[in-house]
């Protein structure tokens, strides 16, 4: 080959190299840690949890061991929760109420434990003592000044608690920063309390007889209902315990429940 072609297209290679290398002013790269703000009882996901088994005669209701779904994060996470069965699972929480003093609403005198739909197209209420109903109270004002506003748990048709709840929202309430909730563990929610059933005034806002408030059980902690949408506020989580109802014909099984929270 003829020297001058060769180093004529030496150059011209070496000029290429030059030209390609400076298409570009700089290149970027990083990596990204992803943190994920759900867990599981506890357990980092994805995982899988096998619960204790338990009997439940034919003809009743029995409830499993407890779930519990955990946001840290600083956002709402919306999940789903998809249950595989013959039998018919629906999903509750335990709630204990007691009598207060008003004042310092710290607990005094009685107490007494319901059950409530967690997740459901109703919320219904059980454990309710003879001649008492369950009221949602919407907190709209503040811990000291009390609306008297109530709504009938059977009249709840949507998820809890309502918009207008200031404890809907972390930034509003101050449910367990105002010293009156000590115990309390979840901080957006909703309030449930057992009162009167002639203690109520209907209208087309059904209102409450503050002058009988020692005869109510007061919550001592939020709750959540979930009509539709299942959403886990931001650092709270939410707890339900699988409520399996038994037909009276059912088999000996043994009857395979499984739940996926996606």
């Amino acid at each position: 080959m003829n020297k001058k072609l060769l180093m004529i297209m030496l150059s011209v290679f070496a000029i290429g190299l030059v030209v390609a290398g400076a298409t570009y002013y700089a290149v970027f790269s990083f990596n990204v840690n992803v943190l994920q703000p759900i867990s599981v009882n506890g357990e980092a996901i994805p995982t899988e949890i096998v619960l204790e088994d338990f009997d439940c005669n034919a003809g009743e209701t029995c409830l499993g061991d407890a779930i519990t779904v955990t946001n840290d994060g600083e956002n709402p996470v919306v999940i789903a929760v998809d249950t595989a069965s013959d039998l018919n699972v629906s999903y509750v929480g335990k709630l204990r109420l007691t009598k207060k003093d008003t004042t310092t609403w710290e607990p005094i005198g009685e107490s007494t434990e319901i059950t409530y739909t967690v997740i459901g197209d109703t919320l219904e209420v059980t454990g309710v003592p003879d001649e008492y109903v369950a009221v949602y109270y919407p907190n709209v004002g503040t811990e000291e000044s009390y609306t008297g506003q109530v709504i009938l748990v059977e009249d709840v048709d949507e998820s809890l608690p309502i918009g207008m709840d200031v404890n809907k929202y972390s930034t509003l309430n101050t449910y367990c920063t105002s010293g009156f909730n000590p115990n309390a563990t979840r901080c957006v929610g909703a309030k449930l309390w057992l009162i009167p059933e002639d203690s109520i005034t209907y209208g087309y806002m059904d209102t409450i007889d503050w002058g009988r408030a020692s005869e109510f059980y007061f919550e001592t902690d939020l709750i959540n209902y979930f009509h539709g949408e299942i959403t886990i506020p931001a650092e709270s989580y939410i707890e339900f315990y699988p409520q399996v109802s038994v037909s009276q014909y059912a088999s000996g099984g043994p009857n395979l429940v499984e739940i996926t929270i996606a």
